[in-house]
């Protein structure tokens, strides 16, 4: 553990500006530079606003397309729906060569209705039985997340007096990590190890309604070791079940191949150390009300576990998969994973969500006024409440862009620090508890903008708290040179 002195300052940070610049695709820096449309849609359809870009979606589907290729692999994209509930980017998916990973009722009937045929949706996570029995009822795939769920399903079948198999995925769980010889972290999703026999005897009971044709895994890990770890020991199962006399052909890999947020390496490296920095003490604080995010200071150490999303990484979406299936199995004469699939057989399915809405979304929200706390501090009070970014023990660690409603922005070298207040009445609604440094303070009327949040941010754990109303949402498309929008809901990709 590094020691820090408490009273030294670390200079070359302190009088450095703290930036966390985003990542900006071009046509979200196009849009932007268009700043009247943002002013118009804002003051038409109210604060906070979510703009959403569908047509880019085919970019990110491309780019994972393109690792299947390079190795020659057999296998399906599945969008995890549950990182954005948004119509248009649900019916911009079903135009393309994808399918979609549903994870309740409503989102099943959201996905037929937004024109994904049964044959291209997969039921996964905990459901209950209007879940189950519409799933059944469609044929769709399901992904059986524990042994009660594998008997209720037995019985629904029986009662609705179906002749179809039903295809279904075991999700495992409980891996040992032959890495470092440790368990993972307990989890509450999966089917154990220990269960894994009781699946097959029920499955071997049901062979003429039930149709086992893989395993899956959705490990709650960034690590390539740990998920390589995970393969392996589902490939055991996958033998197992072979000598039983199933005939699986399918390994499900979930999701979790991340998201890079930020420009630059250097801004979250010095941002990150700042913060450590203000914790033990040898710089001011840089948080709302000293908010450590899950530091502590013990005895010139630092100590705990920083609370955050890595928001710079390189190794994101089809570069994190690429890595993946270059990994080597050990049980299996150092062969790498892609080899391995391929050789056998075996389709790779898997369950990107954030990644594949890279750049798809921007939240805007109006300012509704400025203001100082208590203590002196800088308050931008905004039309928008903190859970219409995200949820209360997360942060988003990315500078918003500010739009000013007159274009004679201050050209100077001085920088203001500042906090973003939200507008429900709980002192704990700060939409960032980390501080952020403007060129200009902004005034009342003018547009602070969050990039890149339509994977989990802008509407996952969005609510209608004193009766303000859940952001509405707007897509927007080239229409030649221009830029054209509809309601999220209104939005036709098969019109155009």
């Amino acid at each position: 553990m590094q020691q820090l002195e408490s009273n030294r300052p670390s200079s070359h940070l302190v009088n450095s500006p703290l930036k966390l610049s985003p990542n900006l695709s071009p046509e979200v820096e196009s849009f932007l530079q268009e700043r009247q449309l943002a002013f118009d849609l804002v003051n038409g359809l109210g604060s906070p606003l979510n703009i959403l870009f569908p047509d880019l979606l085919k970019n990110n589907i491309i780019a994972f397309q393109e690792i299947f290729d390079k190795f020659r692999l057999p296998g399906k994209i599945y969008f995890a729906h549950k990182a954005n509930r948004s119509d248009s980017i649900i019916k911009r998916l079903s135009t393309e060569d994808v399918c979609i990973d549903v994870a309740s009722v409503t989102e099943l009937k959201h996905a037929l209705g937004c024109g994904f045929t049964a044959n291209r949706i997969e039921a996964t996570g905990p459901k209950n039985i209007d879940f189950l029995a519409l799933s059944l009822a469609h044929n769709i795939v399901i992904n059986i997340d524990n042994i009660a769920e594998l008997e209720q399903i037995v019985k629904l079948k029986e009662k609705q007096k179906q002749t179809n198999k039903t295809a279904i995925l075991l999700r495992l769980s409980s891996f040992a990590n032959t890495q470092t010889q440790s368990r993972h972290k307990s989890s509450r999703f999966g089917i154990c190890e220990n269960e894994i026999e009781t699946a097959f005897k029920i499955l071997a009971q049901s062979t003429n309604t039930l149709n086992l044709i893989g395993f899956a895994f959705h490990l709650d890990t960034i690590s390539v070791l740990e998920k390589s770890s995970a393969v392996e020991q589902c490939l055991k199962v996958f033998e197992q079940a072979l000598f039983l006399g199933f005939q699986p052909y399918v390994l499900n890999i979930g999701g979790g191949f991340k998201l890079n947020y930020l420009a630059h390496q250097s801004d979250w490296h010095n941002y990150t150390t700042a913060l450590r920095e203000a914790v033990m003490g040898v710089r001011a604080p840089i948080t709302w009300q000293g908010n450590s995010f899950g530091l502590k200071a013990d005895k010139q150490a630092l100590r705990g576990s920083f609370n955050s999303y890595n928001y710079y990484d390189p190794l994101t979406g089809p570069k994190f998969l690429e890595e993946l299936l270059e990994q080597t199995l050990s049980n299996h004469n150092d062969m790498q994973i892609a080899q391995f699939l391929r050789t056998n057989g075996i389709q790779l399915w898997i369950e990107p969500g954030r990644s594949l809405l890279d750049q798809i979304g921007i939240t805007i929200s109006s300012i509704t006024s400025t203001r100082k706390s208590s203590l002196g501090e800088n308050l931008i009070c905004l039309e928008m409440k903190r859970q219409d970014l995200c949820f209360l023990d997360q942060e988003f660690f990315v500078d918003p862009i500010i739009q000013y409603r007159h274009s004679n922005v201050i050209n100077t070298n001085e920088l203001t620090p500042v906090y973003f207040a939200g507008n429900l009445c709980l002192e704990s609604d700060l939409i960032y508890r980390h501080q952020t440094l403007v060129k200009q303070m902004p005034q009342a009327g003018d547009l602070i903008i969050f990039p890149n949040t339509a994977g989990y941010f802008m509407d996952f754990s969005a609510c209608e708290a004193i009766m303000h109303p859940i952001a509405a949402k707007v897509a927007i498309y080239r229409d030649g040179e221009r830029f054209a929008w509809s309601l999220d809901q209104k939005y036709q990709p098969w019109s155009s």
